[in-house]
C-alpha cells in the first residue's frame, strides 16, 4: 500500500524527533496556538475552555492522536470492503477550528446567535483542526473507492461558504460531499442515510459503506432518543461497540449538547 502522511511520520518518528526538532514541532505549535495575535484582549480574560484549545499544546496533541487512530482504523477495514465506501466528518470543531468566533464574541461581550454564526461562516477564516489533513490526504489517497462526506448543521444555505473555506485550507477533495442542514426534519442520520443508499443530496452517487465517523457531539455518530437523559446517554456511549473503532470523537469544551442537559 501507497506509504501515506500518516504512516510516514510514523516511520520517521524515532529518527526526525531529536530534541533540536521537538523543540521546531513545539515551537509551530505555539506560533499556532498560543497567543491571540489576531485579538485585542489579554489571553488569561478569556474563559478557560476557550484558552484550552488556543493555547494548550495538549488540544493539539489530543486532535492528532484521534485522527491518526482514526486512520489506523480506516487503513485496516478498507481493504475489506467491496465496493465504494466513505468516512464522514462533522464540521464545526472537527474539521474546522472556530475559536477566533468565540474570542470575538468574548471581545463584544456577545453570546452565540445565528446573524453572527453566519457572518463569521461567510468569512471563510476558520482554520484547520490539528491532524484533520493529514487524515484527509491519507485516506483520499487509498485510491477510487475511497470517499469523504461532510456532514454539518450550518444551514445548507452556507454551504458555499464552507467548501471554500475548506478549499482555502486544502481539506477540499474532488468528489467530496458537502451537506448543511435544510430544515429540523434534516437530521443528521437523514444524511447519513442519504450517503448509504446514494439517495437525496447523493443522488447518482451509488451505495457506499460508511466505515468511519469524526466528531465532536454524540449527534454526529447517532441520533439520540428524545428525551434521553445524560446517565441515560452516558451508559449508551460506554457501552456502543463502535466507539474508538469506527466512532472517533474529538474535544470540544467550548460549546455542545452537554451544555443544556441533552
Amino acid at each position: 500500500m501507497e506509504i501515506n502522511n500518516f504512516d510516514r511520520q510514523s516511520a520517521a518518528a524515532g529518527i526526525v524527533y531529536g530534541r533540536k526538532k521537538a523543540a521546531l514541532y513545539v515551537s509551530a505549535l505555539l506560533m499556532i496556538h498560543f497567543g491571540l495575535i489576531t485579538s485585542g484582549i489579554a489571553q488569561e480574560n478569556l474563559s478557560k475552555e476557550i484558552r484550552w484549545v488556543r493555547q494548550s499544546v495538549e488540544y493539539a496533541a489530543v486532535c492528532k492522536q484521534t485522527y491518526f487512530a482514526a486512520w489506523r482504523a480506516v487503513k485496516s477495514m478498507a481493504p475489506a470492503q467491496q465496493g465504494d465506501w466513505a468516512v464522514v466528518l462533522d464540521i464545526d470543531e472537527t474539521v474546522l477550528d472556530n475559536s477566533q468566533y468565540q474570542v470575538e464574541l468574548f471581545e463584544r461581550g456577545e453570546s452565540f446567535s445565528y446573524a453572527t454564526w453566519n457572518r463569521w461562516v461567510e468569512r471563510k477564516e476558520s482554520a484547520a483542526v490539528p491532524g484533520v489533513k493529514a487524515f484527509l490526504d491519507s485516506v483520499r489517497a487509498i485510491g477510487p473507492h475511497a470517499h469523504v462526506a461532510f456532514i454539518t448543521n450550518r444551514d445548507a444555505k452556507l454551504d458555499p461558504a464552507t467548501e471554500g473555506n475548506l478549499k482555502a485550507l486544502g481539506l477540499w477533495g474532488d468528489g467530496d460531499v458537502l451537506m448543511g442542514r435544510r430544515e429540523r426534519a434534516d437530521t443528521k442520520e437523514v444524511r447519513r442515510q442519504e450517503v448509504i443508499t446514494g439517495t437525496g443530496r447523493c443522488e447518482g452517487l451509488g451505495t457506499r459503506t460508511i466505515i468511519a465517523l469524526i466528531g465532536d457531539q454524540v449527534g454526529d455518530f447517532f441520533e439520540p432518543a428524545d428525551g434521553v437523559s445524560y446517565e441515560e446517554l452516558k451508559t449508551q456511549v460506554l457501552e456502543h461497540p463502535d466507539f474508538g473503532v469506527r466512532f472517533f470523537a474529538l474535544p470540544n469544551p467550548m460549546y455542545g449538547d452537554w451544555e443544556r442537559g441533552y
